[in-house]
């Protein structure tokens, strides 16, 4: 497996593929909200926490992680079915947290899979609330993490349209 981080000209030329990829193998669990906040993603030097990688196998695409704002603005992951439990989703987490320094993501409580992930790659729930779906939902950070970005960060930031 490799697995390769995309500059922003290599996301403008894959970003309808990666959407493709999410709606697909994310169990709908990836909110519209965040499929079209990706659409309108434009990560470069001065957006600090963007991240956006693949995991490969060859040409073909087992695995995509997003980051912006470190997982603040929005985060996330989906592995292609054929290629789960074989380590994709933790080495792209893993890949992530060593890139950034420092991860925050949300989860719905039932998502199992997700959270096993999170907590198998050392992340910590910070929070409890409820999610936009309605659902109860943890705040999970990683790496040199601190609460306080979060709500700093959600109090200066209008929420996306």
């Amino acid at each position: 497996m490799n697995i390769r981080i995309l500059s922003p000209r290599e996301l403008d030329h894959v970003r309808s593929t990666i959407i493709r990829f999410m709606r697909k193998y994310g169990d709908g669990r990836i909110t519209h909200h965040a499929l079209r906040w990706f659409g309108q993603f434009n990560p470069d030097e001065s957006t600090p926490g963007s991240f956006v990688a693949a995991a490969l196998e060859g040409k073909k695409i087992t695995g995509i992680i997003v980051f912006g704002n470190y997982g603040i603005d929005e985060s996330f992951i989906a592995v292609h079915p054929g290629f789960r439990k074989q380590g994709v989703g933790e080495a792209l987490l893993k890949h992530a947290i060593g890139h950034l320094d420092k991860v925050y993501t949300r989860v719905a409580c039932d998502n199992v899979g997700s959270l096993k992930l999170c907590f198998s790659c050392g992340l910590v729930a910070f929070r409890l609330f409820k999610g936009p779906t309605g659902k109860p939902t943890l705040w999970l950070a990683g790496g040199n993490w601190n609460p306080k970005e979060v709500e700093l960060t959600r109090k200066r930031k209008k929420p996306f349209a």
